[in-house]
């Protein structure tokens, strides 16, 4: 049973002979109406209170779900792309092996041919500088030789193989290869 204000207020007892003083009876039931109105007030702002609490709580708890959610949504992501871009750096680390032993495999057959080749380059320098000495003895044996008319053929010849293909030379007593005294 509830009773109201207006329940205490109009409420009215049977009087019996020597009985309650009414002033007194009416005065704490107009309190006792004014308390108990001013508490059934409180008591609605307080459920009024609990209810949008009680709303801002699922709020956050819908909040928090989402929030826990896209953590972990993240995390995954973020540990996916971590693991993809640790595949990728493996993927061109390797791949940049690859490439360098290519290149050096490159290098070193190029190393190699260019080795051949500054071989020949070697020996053909060699066979050039015999030839060139060659050349120069039989020039100086020319050189040397008495003039008659039959070296004189020979060594036209000599200067033709020379380069100086219709020099006359006038020279003295020198002797290639010998200085004069």
């Amino acid at each position: 049973m509830t009773i109201s204000k207006n329940d205490l207020l109009t409420h009215t007892f049977s009087k019996k002979l020597f009985g309650y003083r009414p002033a007194e009876v009416e005065a704490t039931l107009r309190e006792a109406a004014e308390t108990l109105d001013r508490l059934a007030g409180e008591r609605a702002e307080l459920l009024r209170r609990v209810a949008e609490m009680e709303r801002d709580l699922r709020e956050f708890k819908d909040r928090e779900a989402t929030l826990r959610d896209t953590l972990m949504t993240t995390q995954t992501i973020v540990g996916d792309m971590k693991e993809k871009a640790r595949t990728e750096a493996v993927a061109l680390v390797d791949d940049a092996r690859r490439q360098a032993g290519t290149l050096l495999e490159e290098a070193r057959r190029r190393v190699a041919v260019e080795n051949v080749r500054l071989e020949a380059l070697y020996r053909q320098r060699e066979r050039f500088e015999q030839q060139m000495r060659d050349l120069l003895l039989t020039h100086a044996r020319l050189l040397n030789a008495p003039d008659d008319g039959r070296e004189r053929e020979v060594l036209d010849t000599a200067r033709v193989l020379a380069g100086e293909q219709g020099k006359d030379t006038a020279g003295g007593d020198f002797v290639f290869g010998e200085e004069t005294a």
